[in-house]
C-alpha cells in the first residue's frame, strides 16, 4: 500500500481490479478530458490497465474502503521533459501528477482527499520543491479542480499530440504554498 485516509487506499493496482478499471476507463469523455484513445472494448482497456499495473512505477488505485471497489487512479511521474526547461524549475525537484475518478464518485471529496494526502507525502517524505499538474484547455473541471487545491498557472502552451495541436494549461504548487493542500 502507498497511503491510506480517510475513505481510501492507494496501492497498485491488481489483476482483481479489472472489472472496476472498465466501469469507469471505458467512459468515452472521462478518455477524452485524459487525452487518452477511446476505450470502447474491453481489449483497449486491458492495454491501458495492463501498463498502468505493470509497467507504470508509481501508478495507484484509488479503493473505497467502504465497498473495496477500484473507483480511480492516479499517477505520480517525472516531470515533462518540456517543462523542465522552464527557468522557474531550474535546480528544483519536483513530481508531476495525473488522475481520474470515476464519475459515479466525483464531487464527493474524493479525489480531493487522495490528492492532497499524495501532496503531503511528496512535499514531507519526499522533499520534493513542487508539483506540476496539467490539463488540456477544454477540461473545465480539472481547472477548477486544481484551482481548488491551490495550483497555480506555470505556463500555457502548445504541443502537438496526436496528430493535433492541442492547448495544454500546466500548473504547479509549491511546498511553501502547500498548506491548502494538507490533509
Amino acid at each position: 500500500m502507498f497511503l491510506e485516509t480517510d475513505r481510501l487506499i492507494l496501492r497498485k493496482f491488481r489483476e482483481e481490479d479489472f472489472p472496476d478499471f472498465c466501469a469507469y476507463a471505458m467512459d468515452l469523455e472521462m478518455c477524452h478530458m485524459m487525452g487518452n484513445d477511446p476505450m470502447d472494448t474491453e481489449e483497449a482497456a486491458r492495454v491501458t490497465f495492463d501498463w498502468l499495473k505493470d509497467k507504470e512505477e508509481r501508478s495507484y488505485v484509488l479503493v473505497l474502503k467502504e465497498t473495496g471497489r477500484a473507483i480511480g487512479n492516479l499517477n505520480v511521474t517525472p516531470v515533462p521533459e518540456h517543462l523542465l526547461k522552464l527557468p522557474a524549475l531550474a535546480g528544483k525537484q519536483g513530481k508531476s501528477l495525473s488522475f481520474c475518478v470515476s464519475r459515479h464518485y466525483q464531487r464527493q471529496g474524493l479525489m480531493s482527499e487522495a490528492v492532497r494526502a499524495v501532496i503531503a507525502r511528496l512535499f514531507g517524505e519526499e522533499s520534493m520543491d513542487y508539483v506540476q499538474c496539467g490539463y488540456f484547455d477544454f477540461n473545465a473541471v480539472s481547472h477548477a479542480f486544481q484551482e481548488k487545491l491551490g495550483f497555480s498557472h506555470l505556463v500555457t502552451m502548445e504541443i502537438d499530440f496526436k496528430g493535433e495541436r492541442v492547448t495544454t494549461v500546466e500548473n504547479i504548487l509549491w511546498r511553501d504554498d502547500s498548506c491548502s493542500a494538507r490533509p
